[in-house]
């Protein structure tokens, strides 16, 4: 092996300065989403992917505003962007550094997938999913799921911010001590003083939420209403005690209401919590709140239900709700992050009134409403008492069953159990097949059983729900993705959990070390060629130069009734096997282009397939260097001994892009060999 590689190595770079390198396996492009997609972020910040990439972009000085780009893939490591992600191995979330963003323009379909949850995501067709099946946990595109298949979607998750207020600019305020006053913009009021709090207390996240839940907020002033006398009463006392304001009291309609007229408490709110003056479609959880202690943010939560949320009445409880409702669907998805840090998951379901769309969070299942009233509770007195009578009301069946009975039973009978034994009684087992088994089941299954799964699932900070449509639409514009490290999976808003595209990305940050020189883009109908130029890398005082070629794959037949089978008509799907066909000449055409090739084979798979033999037989025809890649060794049906004896005249490297298995081992091996300036990077598709 080492003398093959040698002769390898030798063979590429004895001549060039820039190599030219050859891909062929799988397309990367388009698994993205769409630019308006809400990603959390572990500081507590929620926002659209696009404008993570934009911040990343501007910081880098990658390029201009007024630049067109067609593709841009920029490093961030060094930007300490940290996203909360979810473990497909462990079920568990945990924060991880974005090391890449991603950015394409792109035209064609658009996936919409809706859960029953209300939750949902807008996807390009190959950007993948976590679904559970009987075939266990697995990351599948987009375009391959069907309606009645369930992904994962948040459960438990807790950010992380810091309980003390930042520092106040002194541009914006004159500052006294522990007094603060507003800075005169015009020949009118001075604005009055007020007191800086030092910290976040109970207190502090109580007016934030009232302020949110029942107040009007503007520039200058906020007014506080309620009919709960309690609350009114505990409005002004936190007010008063936090700041110090003077307070307005007056009865508005019948309504109590509470008034402070002070520019200096809303420039503070705004200017240093973020917490800015909003209509109420536009409200929004200031993010500094986001990742408080438990005991914060239950108490954030207990005074915002009180403001807008709702137990109904009446003995015929079974099947009720507990219900959050805002017109601002970002405030109901902030708030159903929060219930996250108790385990406590509602549904998003969308509310018309007199023409103007609102958002309901559904809070169902009597597990989540002892939950909710362990945890959290209500201060108003009658719907304590609603809440308490809706524990009481019985157990009303979890939405979120998982669809995994059959493999439950092949694990069942390789440890030589009864249905008694292994799922506790033996009872609706076949009805399960078709229902799904619940949470509360694999749980008391869990204390009894030391399978990995089970166990994994009994914990698991992910709930699995059931997709209820799919829609399919035309796009035309920018998509977008981040690279995670480690665990390869974002959160958006909503809680559903999405996975970045691994294989390339994961080695491709391995190689780019600083960020790309020019990158280029020929298109060839819905096939296309894509250059990378002068990419560097620098380690341990050696610098690799490489020029990268990304092909199309190759097939051997394309047969418009292949497109046929996913619901494509018959001229469209004539139309696409001649772009198909196009594409796939022009891939062989370009070997004739690039100076040596990587071919990226899943080592799971029979390597002598007709596709695997056209491409090598190709390649060796015009004694072009290859080195082969047997990947995805981490699963157990992996055979590199086949992929070896399949492909005896090159060197074979066998690695798992999703685990990083051997991957490093392969580049101190690769360093050792190398005593030129000029490399290769191995960058699969």
């Amino acid at each position: 092996m080492i003398k093959k590689l040698k002769s390898f190595f030798y063979r590429i770079f004895k001549k060039r300065k820039h190599i030219k390198l050859g891909f062929y396996g799988p397309p990367n492009a388009g698994k993205c989403v769409t630019p308006d997609t809400r990603i959390i972020l572990q500081n507590g910040e929620v926002l659209p992917i696009k404008s993570i990439f934009d911040k990343v972009k501007q910081e880098k000085s990658i390029f201009s505003e007024s630049i067109d780009f067609k593709e841009a893939y920029i490093d961030c490591k060094d930007q300490n962007i940290i996203v909360p992600s979810f473990d497909p191995n462990t079920l568990k979330i945990t924060p991880k550094k974005v090391s890449f963003v991603y950015a394409q323009k792109y035209q064609g379909d658009i996936f919409k997938i809706k859960t029953g949850s209300g939750r949902y995501i807008k996807t390009t067709p190959n950007h993948p999913l976590i679904r559970i099946s009987d075939n266990g946990i697995e990351k599948i595109k987009s375009s391959e799921l069907k309606i009645g298949e369930s992904i994962a979607i948040t459960k438990k998750l807790a950010l992380s911010t810091q309980v003390t207020i930042p520092q106040i600019s002194q541009e914006i305020f004159n500052i006294n001590g522990n007094q603060i006053q507003a800075k005169q913009t015009s020949n009118f009021k001075i604005p009055t003083e007020i007191t800086k709090p030092t910290y976040i207390d109970e207190d502090f996240v109580s007016f934030i939420a009232y302020v949110l839940g029942e107040s009007y907020h503007t520039k200058n002033r906020i007014k506080f209403s309620n009919l709960d006398e309690n609350l009114i009463k505990h409005f002004a006392k936190t007010a008063i005690k936090l700041f110090n304001v003077n307070l307005i009291r007056r009865i508005n309609k019948g309504v109590p209401e509470i008034e402070i007229n002070s520019k200096t408490l809303t420039d503070y709110l705004s200017d240093v919590l973020n917490f800015k003056p909003a209509l109420s479609g536009d409200k929004e959880v200031p993010p500094i709140l986001m990742g408080l202690p438990d005991n914060l943010i239950a108490k954030f939560l207990k005074a915002i239900f009180d403001c807008e949320g709702s137990v109904p009445k009446g003995y015929k409880l079974r099947g009720a709700d507990i219900e959050f409702t805002s017109k601002s669907q970002k405030l109901a998805e902030q708030v159903q992050i929060l219930l996250n840090r108790f385990g406590i998951v509602g549904k998003l379901k969308e509310k018309i009134v007199k023409n103007k769309s609102y958002t309901r969070l559904l809070i169902s299942g009597s597990d989540n409403h002892r939950l909710f009233k362990e945890n959290i509770g209500f201060s108003i007195n009658y719907k304590q008492k609603r809440l308490e009578s809706l524990c009481k009301a019985g157990l009303k069946r979890n939405i979120f069953n998982l669809p995994i009975v059959r493999l439950l039973e092949k694990i069942r009978k390789s440890l030589h159990l009864t249905q008694e034994q292994f799922f506790l009684d033996n009872k609706h087992i076949n009805r399960m097949k078709n229902t799904g088994i619940t949470h509360h089941r694999i749980s008391q299954m869990a204390k009894r059983n030391d399978n990995k799964l089970i166990k994994n699932l009994s914990n698991s900070d992910a709930n699995w729900d059931k997709i209820i449509s799919i829609e399919k639409e035309k796009y035309n514009g920018y998509v977008y993705d981040l690279t995670i490290e480690d665990t390869h999976t974002f959160l958006t808003s909503s809680g559903l959990i999405a996975h970045n595209t691994t294989l390339c990305n994961k080695i491709c940050e391995d190689w780019i070390g600083e960020e790309m020189g020019s990158v280029s883009k020929i298109p060839h109908e819905t096939r296309e060629i894509k250059i990378k130029e002068k990419v560097t890398m620098k380690s341990n005082g050696k610098e690799l130069s490489f020029n990268i070629i990304d092909t199309p794959g190759i097939a051997t037949k394309v047969d418009y009734e292949d497109f046929m089978k996913f619901k494509v008509n018959r001229k469209d799907a004539r139309k696409r096997a001649r772009e198909a066909t196009k594409g796939v000449i022009e891939a062989i055409k370009w070997l004739d282009n690039v100076d040596c090739v990587i071919v990226v084979l899943d080592a799971t798979k029979n390597p002598y397939s007709q596709v695997n033999i056209t491409i090598i037989g190709n390649l060796a025809a015009r004694d072009i260097p290859v080195l082969i890649v047997a990947n995805k060794i981490d699963l157990k049906s992996a055979n590199v001994k086949k992929v070896e004896a399949a492909f005896p005249q090159y060197p074979v490297i066998a690695i798992s892009a999703e685990m990083r298995e051997n991957i490093e081992n392969f580049y101190k091996e690769v360093f050792k060999l190398v005593k030129w300036n000029d490399f290769i990077p191995i960058y699969p598709l």
